[in-house]
């Protein structure tokens, strides 16, 4: 708990520190004066006028949210002031509408005015080019509703110089715009690694499905805060931002049943059919012109509430049970702090009170920092994914050695020399075994102890080594039985590594004069037998090889 705790802190201070930076390195004073059209505005609507109106409360003010086909009449009583820029625009955001902007009576601009019938038009800000005798004429605005129930606050308009206006929007979701430019490329990156690296292991599915739901964060963030509302259209960018949120809540809800896939999960699986049926089915009945996107915010947060008191049930389970599984904890704490952040966003969307979320500095702030919190998350989960996976690599590599490699000679053990056999026979090459035993070991265990024979082992296996590994395989497959597998050699090159070899012996007699260093050796090749396998040619290579050994032993008694 202590560490948990830990944990939340020192993320809490780095998104601290994240959103201080993104402020002051990219701060932003305009170059000409900004003029918010605020108070002063005259609006029409159903033949009656709301006078000195300020459109951030005019929701408020009608009582009632706007329907389809109603037209709105926004006229600003003020002449527009020279502003003396070169590029002088008029910046408002629409949800819903089509446009037209007029300045004394004369049409400057028009939008989605002649659309056909059921064609979705999204939340906006547009951007016009005023005249350049804008200055002392009158600004008129005319909306049509295009959509049931839209909200009715706008946003006061504001003109000035381009540049100054396009760098003060996306100043004003500096935050927001990082957050989302972060959980995109984070959670390509992330899926692509894991994708790559670590198909097939344990938990990498978690991870996968954790990247998906960041990228999905990460678009649903640049468009639910206008960020690239001046490079894509309303209607691309209102569309991903939709399907983005109606595909939220299903990651959500297949992230927890991953993490919880041995327990009863009738009631999870059920709710995440069903909430993943409604995304798709809101999905088809928008594209199919039929019924658009922004008529389903009610239902879908009711759905997605359900899933959060899911998500808490799940969550007081796993307290309540002790868990040991670092990585579903620390999963289920990320996905717990994203979902309170988005049940807030939920709660503030449907009371229709913002129509700029950058209006609500708890939205502005705690949208990105909840989807930070669930990205920290996901990187503690990594480190812990690794470090696990490191530890299986390490102990299956200590197992691996125990099974393959002699302990004593680091050499290659039976079970590895047989794998290779069996390659070799595989293969039509032909091929040399030289088989070799070493003379006297049980008289040195016997007479200078089994250290002293342990050190004739390892030093005559670091010798054979030496000289045999760089053009075939060495192998220890008996207490005193060694054997070398070569895929390309002749008798004369053979056996003049063999002389190396008595002679690196000798040199090793002179070393450790405590034992004898000598063995006897036979090679056989595969053209050799008939019926050219390596079980015959190791038999071949072992009868020469013990009749070396008789010879040896032969010439000792006649020394004596």
């Amino acid at each position: 708990m202590r560490k948990t705790l830990s944990l939340i802190f020192f993320s809490a201070m780095m998104i601290l520190v994240f959103l201080y930076g993104s402020h002051v390195f990219f701060s932003f004073t305009p170059e000409h004066m900004l003029y918010k059209l605020e108070r002063g505005w005259t609006v029409s609507y159903h033949n009656q006028q709301y006078l000195n109106t300020n459109l951030e409360k005019l929701g408020d003010e009608l009582e009632t949210k706007f329907a389809k086909g109603d037209t709105i009449v926004l006229h600003y009583s003020k002449p527009l002031m020279d502003l003396n820029v070169d590029t002088p625009y008029l910046f408002f955001k629409t949800s819903f509408c089509s446009y037209e902007v007029y300045l004394d009576g004369e049409l400057i601009a028009e939008q989605y005015t002649d659309i056909a019938k059921n064609h979705f038009v999204g939340i906006s800000y547009y951007g016009v080019a005023l005249p350049t005798d804008y200055a002392g004429k009158k600004l008129s605005i005319v909306l049509t509703v295009i959509e049931n129930e839209t909200n009715g606050n706008l946003i006061n308009p504001v003109i000035g110089d381009y540049d100054d206006i396009y760098r003060d929007l996306l100043h004003t979701a500096i935050f927001p715009f990082f957050t989302g430019c972060f959980l995109l490329i984070f959670g390509m990156v992330f899926f692509v690694l894991s994708l790559i690296f670590y198909m097939g292991s344990p938990g990498v599915a978690n991870q996968l499905f954790c990247s998906v739901l960041t990228v999905i964060l990460g678009a649903w963030i640049l468009t639910a805060f206008d960020i690239v509302d001046l490079v894509i259209s309303s209607t691309l960018s209102t569309t991903i931002e939709y399907a983005s949120t109606y595909l939220i809540a299903p990651c959500i809800y297949l992230i927890i049943y991953d993490l919880h896939k041995r327990q009863n999960n009738k009631i999870l699986i059920i709710m995440g059919f069903a909430t993943l049926g409604f995304s798709i089915l809101f999905m088809a009945l928008h594209f199919s012109n039929i019924v658009h996107f922004n008529h389903f915010e009610g239902p879908y947060y009711l759905i997605s509430s359900v899933g959060f008191i899911l998500l808490l049930t799940y969550g007081y389970i796993d307290l309540k049970s002790k868990s040991k599984n670092s990585s579903l904890i620390v999963t289920m704490v990320g996905l717990t702090l994203l979902s309170l952040s988005l049940l807030v966003y939920s709660v503030i969307s449907i009371l229709g009170k913002v129509a700029d979320y950058r209006q609500s500095p708890i939205l502005t702030v705690l949208i990105p920092t909840g989807a930070l919190l669930f990205v920290i998350m996901q990187l503690l989960n990594y480190f812990i994914f690794m470090t696990h996976s490191f530890a299986r690599k390490k102990e299956y590599a200590a197992l691996t050695k125990i099974a393959y490699i002699d302990n004593l000679t680091g050499l290659p053990n039976r079970v590895s020399f047989d794998e290779k056999m069996v390659e070799f026979d595989k293969s039509e090459d032909d091929f040399c075994l030289l088989s070799l035993d070493l003379n006297g070991l049980k008289s040195v265990n016997d007479n200078s102890g089994h250290p002293a024979g342990d050190r004739l082992l390892r030093s005559f296996a670091h010798a054979l080594a030496e000289i045999f590994d760089n053009i075939g395989t060495c192998a220890r497959i008996g207490g005193d039985e060694f054997v070398v597998l070569i895929k390309d050699i002749d008798s004369f090159t053979l056996d003049g590594l063999l002389n190396k070899l008595d002679t690196e012996l000798v040199a090793l007699d002179k070393l450790d004069t405590e034992i004898n260093h000598s063995v006897s050796y036979g090679y056989a090749f595969r053209h050799e037998t008939e019926e050219k396998d390596t079980h015959t040619v190791l038999m071949l290579a072992d009868k020469r090889m013990y009749s070396y050994k008789k010879q040896h032993y032969a010439h000792m008694m006649t020394r004596r």
